[in-house]
């Protein structure tokens, strides 16, 4: 007997099964794909005051950290300074999510912020402003609670001790402490500092005319420095500006500060001026930023030593000039942007040494000129036009560093005489030389990937002279392809063609060699 089997009846079954089965898929997809929110709440309290009320948090997108600086910090970690959200945050160039303010009590709540990470804002005019970097919302209620210094150091232990690490992985937890946040009232500076002053961390400092330290100025980690345009700071006494790894001391400008952040502008052409270290002051710079200024620092201090510092969006970085010495490390230098300057420059230096800085995006990297002997190595130059410039009858040793991306790695001119060994080359222009009359620059041992000429003279009404550069390698063992990757006194015609010297190229080496660029760990 077979089964009949009535299809119309078994629809009539199946089919409310199958629509409230299709309802349910539905929900459930809605509710997979809606986003997640949390909740943000805290309390944050103005210094000496009994109503905290109208303090403003702004919860902000993380700042996109440059993936060639990440490279290059996890390629080297023992040089430059290591980026991260303490380094490149501006909340002024960030990207704002959400906005709350505190009662009079100082307590605040912010709801609906999409699930993730980001960094905090607090800020109320003529109180500054603080930063909670890498700040977790978790779906639901998430309450803010201040890091403690116990915690940083712990943070910089384990960053430092790993030598491949994620720099986007410091998620600041929100239940790590019992301190509430601080804020406290901005100090305008006025007058000249003739006594042992202290600028306190995490206080703001506004600098509203030219100021002459004449005595000890001690600038603790966390210090704001805003300086109005054009002003500056200088040091005949005793300058100590030292600052932590993720507590730096921070000198900018004082524009686009305001507890709106809806409207936070700021204007391009704002600069304040520089701070200048006089022949005979003393002073320690360490773990601090410079930003947005003519030159963050000029040095005339002899021995000077630096390192750990920062300087961008500013016509010059760091300058030591008309000195016996000057010692300069774990720079990063970004954004430098007058052609006539350079993120690192020494005018006059005898000896010295610059190593194991970063310097990218800057129509110059380094600048080393008039009569100046340093050594320069283990430095990282990217994306400038030029990274490193060597002019005025200046013979620097330049060694074991990488230049790669710029338009001219290594620039020379007016009668220099540097020695330049081992280096790793791979820009437009590896090596470009322009007016030299005495004996041959000596060249040798670097590992060149050009694009236009690994070696370039100028052809001017300048004589650009000799280069005496045996045992490189060209990336290729076809003698013809070296020579076409070479624009010397065999190329060139026509006008002053008769100024261009030659470029003694044999022997070349047959394989990279290996001891070119940055070296260490």
């Amino acid at each position: 007997m077979k089964l009949k089997i009535n299809y119309s009846s078994l629809n009539f079954f199946l089919f409310p099964f199958s629509f409230l089965l299709l309802i349910i898929i539905t929900l459930l997809s809605c509710t997979s794909t809606s986003p997640q929110t949390g909740s943000l709440s805290g309390t944050i309290n103005l210094e000496a005051q009994t109503d905290h009320s109208g303090i403003v948090i702004g919860i902000y997108e993380l700042s996109e950290l440059d993936p060639d600086i990440v490279e290059a910090n996890q390629k080297w970690p023992h040089i430059g300074v290591i980026i991260n959200q303490h380094t490149e945050f501006d909340h002024r160039f960030g990207t704002l999510i959400k906005t709350g303010e505190t009662n009079a009590s100082g307590y605040f709540e912010i709801n609906d912020i999409p699930t993730g990470v980001y960094n905090m804002v607090a800020i109320k005019d003529s109180f500054g402003f603080r930063y909670i970097y890498n700040v977790q919302i978790s779906d639901g209620d998430n309450e803010f609670i201040e890091k403690n210094k116990e915690q940083r150091s712990k943070i910089k232990e384990n960053q430092t001790q790993a030598k491949n690490f994620s720099l986007s992985s410091l998620v600041f937890d929100l239940n790590n402490s019992n301190r509430d946040l601080t804020l406290f009232h901005e100090t305008i500076i006025y007058s000249d500092i003739d006594t042992a002053t202290i600028w306190h961390s995490h206080h703001h400092y506004i600098i509203d005319k030219d100021i002459i330290i004449d005595d000890e100025l001690t600038i603790e980690p966390g210090a704001i420095i805003r300086l109005n345009e054009g002003k500056e700071l200088t040091n005949y006494g005793t300058f100590n500006a030292v600052g932590e790894y993720e507590n730096f001391i921070w000198f900018t400008k004082n524009d686009g500060f305001s507890e709106n952040l809806n409207t936070v502008e700021t204007d391009s052409n704002y600069i304040w001026d520089r701070i200048t270290l006089e022949p005979y002051s003393q002073a320690q710079v360490k773990w601090s930023k410079f930003d947005h200024a003519g030159t963050g620092l000029l040095s005339k201090v002899n021995g000077f030593e630096i390192s750990d510092c920062i300087f961008r969006d500013s016509q010059c970085g760091f300058k030591a000039e008309s000195l016996d010495s000057v010692f300069c490390n774990n720079f990063l230098c970004k954004n430098i942007t007058n052609s006539s300057y350079a993120g690192i420059y020494f005018d006059h230096i005898e000896n010295g040494c610059i190593e194991k800085n970063i310097c990218y995006d800057c129509e110059t990297g380094i600048q080393i000129k008039s009569l100046s002997y340093p050594i320069s190595r283990n430095n990282y130059c990217s994306n400038c036009k030029k990274g490193i410039y060597i002019t005025q009858y200046s013979s620097p040793i330049i060694y074991n560093n990488t230049y790669t991306n710029c338009e001219i790695g290594i620039y020379t001119f007016e009668n220099t005489c540097p020695v330049i060994e081992k280096n790793m080359i791979s820009c437009n222009i590896g090596f470009y030389n322009s007016y030299h009359i005495y004996d041959p620059i000596e060249f040798h041992y670097n590992n060149l990937n050009c694009s236009e000429y690994s070696i370039q003279l100028a052809q001017t009404d300048l004589h650009s002279g000799d280069i005496n550069a045996s045992n490189n390698y060209f990336y290729t063992n076809d003698m013809l392809e070296i020579q076409d990757n070479i624009f010397d006194s065999t190329d060139a015609t026509g006008f002053h063609h008769e100024n261009v010297g030659v470029v003694n190229f044999l022997p070349f080496l047959n394989n990279e060699y290996p001891y070119a660029g940055i070296q260490g760990e």
